[in-house]
């Protein structure tokens, strides 16, 4: 096939009737799919009444993305993930072994001997991270019968189940916020859109949502303990295959959430009291070591190595090669101190920025208006709490408390 072979000459992805025709057949087919379990589960769940325009609002997401990164962009990360998914699919029919090396192990330059022009070649091979995602996506391709937009189209449906676990959790500890939350989730256009299609971010918001799900139902309220720990295990290996940074980020809050939960649960103020730092420091050391353990797979996230990838990270967010749609908040330094110090900086642009007078094309101005409402209701629910008095609702409710850790990490990150 031809698609194959576009992306060595930069051209972007070019659609053909099958990919019309055959999405029409998935549209229907999910769309009855999807009904069926909502019409199934919304009797004893009433927040099942979001199921199914939640899933199409993420493959509208999903092609949308296609369509930008196709029509807007003239190329991008989406379709070289595709094509090289098309590649792994292609080796997949020519040689199983050779296929189940390269999916199992990687890529290695003498693994160009493996591909020919039956199969085409590959993009991401000098990026472990980007070249992952080839690796874990090319069922859906080969679902998709190697058609981007069919193939988003069954990704979202697999990766939908991760956000949707991720607010069952959320729903059941703040069953008055069944709505908003929803939403949040399903409807934002930042989230619905980057949330979506084939991009790390995708893929990793997929995996926390499973992480976080099966976290709960493994330390919080045990349930399915064997089968929900391989599902943590398996989804944190991916996180840590493609963005080792939310892992490290949602670590600490995850470790303090249990923590708490396990502290809650002792009777007597005192004893609680006594108790918290004793086993916040066992718990804390624990994590540690399991971010040691784990050194080699996080590669430039290892411990030793996290103040100077934040400065790395920040100094790459000031390039001219993002054209000016870029900010920065400073010079940093590789320092504990500098980061606290850059801290309200950083937590402004991640949560506020670009701004709706900083949009110079049509995807900041998206982007700025939803960053505007977003400040306005920050500020609004700071009024409502009269700002300090926000922390009582973290004192009182360990999901928030591990919300408030992970967030201030990252941005530290």
């Amino acid at each position: 096939m031809l698609l194959q072979y576009l992306y060595a000459r930069g051209d972007k992805y070019q659609f053909t009737g099958m990919d019309i025709f055959y999405s029409l057949f998935l549209l229907v087919f999910i769309f009855y799919f999807a009904k069926s379990i909502r019409d199934k589960h919304i009797k004893e769940n009433p927040s099942y009444r979001f199921f199914l325009s939640g899933l199409l609002a993420k493959i509208l997401g999903g092609i949308m993305v296609v369509l930008v990164y196709s029509l807007y962009y003239s190329g991008g990360d989406t379709i070289y993930y595709f094509f090289d998914s098309m590649t792994m699919s292609n080796l997949l029919f020519k040689n199983f072994v050779q296929f189940g090396d390269v999916v199992i192990n990687g890529w290695a330059n003498h693994k160009f001997s493996y591909l020919d022009s039956t199969t085409g070649t590959f993009v991401y091979y000098r990026s472990p991270e980007s070249f992952f995602i080839s690796r874990i996506i090319w069922p859906f391709t080969i679902i998709g019968l190697q058609q981007m937009i069919p193939t988003v189209m069954v990704l979202a449906l697999v990766s939908f189940g991760g956000v949707w676990r991720m607010y069952q959790i959320f729903i059941k500890e703040f069953p008055a916020l069944e709505r908003p939350l929803a939403y949040t989730f399903f409807f934002l256009p930042s989230v619905f859109f980057w949330g979506s299609g084939i991009l790390k971010d995708s893929i990793t918001l997929s995996a926390l949502g499973y992480f976080f799900y099966s976290f709960y139902y493994v330390f919080i309220e045990p349930k399915k303990v064997i089968k929900n720990l391989i599902i943590v295990v398996i989804s944190a290996w991916i996180i840590i295959s493609i963005k080792a940074y939310i892992f490290i980020g949602v670590l600490p809050g995850a470790l303090i959430w249990i923590v708490g939960k396990m502290t809650s649960r002792i009777r007597g103020s005192f004893i609680r009291k006594v108790t918290f730092p004793l086993i916040m420091i066992i718990v804390g050391f624990s994590g540690f070591l399991l971010l040691n353990m784990l050194g080699d797979e996080l590669g430039k996230f290892k411990i030793d190595k996290l103040l100077d990838e934040a400065v790395v990270s920040n100094t790459d967010l000031q390039a001219d090669y993002y054209g000016g749609n870029s900010f920065s908040i400073g010079e940093i330094e590789p320092t504990v101190e500098s980061m606290l110090i850059h801290m309200p900086l950083a937590i402004n642009a991640a949560l506020f920025r670009p701004y709706i007078t900083e949009a110079r094309n049509v995807m900041m101005m998206v982007s700025g208006i939803e960053n505007l409402f977003i400040l306005f209701f920050t500020l609004y629910v700071l009024y409502k709490v009269k700002i300090f008095g926000i922390f009582k609702y973290f004192n009182k409710n360990h999901l928030l408390t591990f919300l408030l850790y992970s967030v201030c990490f990252l941005l530290l990150l």
